[in-house]
């Protein structure tokens, strides 16, 4: 029987290697891939266009931020790159397409400004007839965004992981618990490093799995910064895992 996705990550044998089988150019500008998710057959990602970095300014009770400006799309593309949609989602300084999931019918998309203690804009995109909803505003930085399938209730992060919250689909707050440390990076997403076939390190953050088979992981994976039509390339790895 093939296994779930968890139970093929729980199996997967740590001093194995990841091998890379697969290498499909993409044929569109993904700009700073985020996430990488599956609907229905096709990949889904979430990805920022930077026209003005945001930035830190040194001040006498911390650091303050400056927004930048830039554009959040959510893509759609076949399992061989090819693009089949595209909705370019947010507005004014809130450009950061991040987290992104899909609970079985829907797929939802968490836009924020590009800094802490800032806001958030919370779609829900229905895959079956391509429209794109805003469902409600958060004032702070939504990251990493999943709903439960179980009590319809969304989970996100904000900015680093400060704060886990659990949110009705309307906005409203349910818990907001803070983090157990300062020493968490948490976003919008995990971050992997695999080695390309020229040996260099790259570093991923937009990745998505699927078991391959009984005794295998397959990950998908787009390295960070794909600006140019035709310069990005999705990784496909596979790591033996235990039967």
């Amino acid at each position: 029987m093939t296994p779930t996705v968890d139970e093929a990550i729980a199996r997967v044998v740590r001093a194995g290697a990841w091998v890379l089988v697969d290498t499909v150019p993409l044929d569109f500008a993904c700009h700073r891939p985020q996430v990488l998710g599956r609907a229905d057959g096709t990949f889904f990602l979430t990805s920022t266009e930077i026209l003005e970095p945001a930035g830190a300014r040194a001040g006498p009770h911390g650091p303050s931020y400056t927004p930048g400006r830039g554009r959040g799309h959510l893509f759609e593309m076949s399992a061989r790159g090819r693009l089949l949609r595209h909705w370019e989602l947010g507005e004014d300084t809130v450009y950061h397409a991040g987290g992104l999931a899909h609970d079985g019918q829907f797929v939802w998309v968490a836009v924020a400004e590009e800094r802490p203690d800032s806001r958030s804009i919370v779609y829900r995109l229905d895959p079956a007839t391509g429209e794109a909803e805003e469902m409600f505003r958060y004032p702070d930085h939504l990251g990493g965004i999943a709903r439960d399938p179980e009590t319809g209730l969304l989970h996100a992060v904000t900015w680093g992981g400060r704060r886990a919250l659990v949110l009705t689909t309307d906005g409203e707050p349910v818990s907001r618990t803070p983090a157990p440390g300062r020493h968490l990076g948490l976003r919008c997403c995990p971050a992997v490093t695999v080695r390309s076939p020229a040996g260099l390190a790259v570093t991923v953050r937009a990745t998505d799995f699927e078991p391959a088979g009984t005794d295998r992981l397959r990950l998908y994976a787009l390295p960070d910064g794909s600006p140019a039509t035709g310069g990005a390339r999705l990784l496909v790895l596979e790591a033996a895992s235990r039967v």
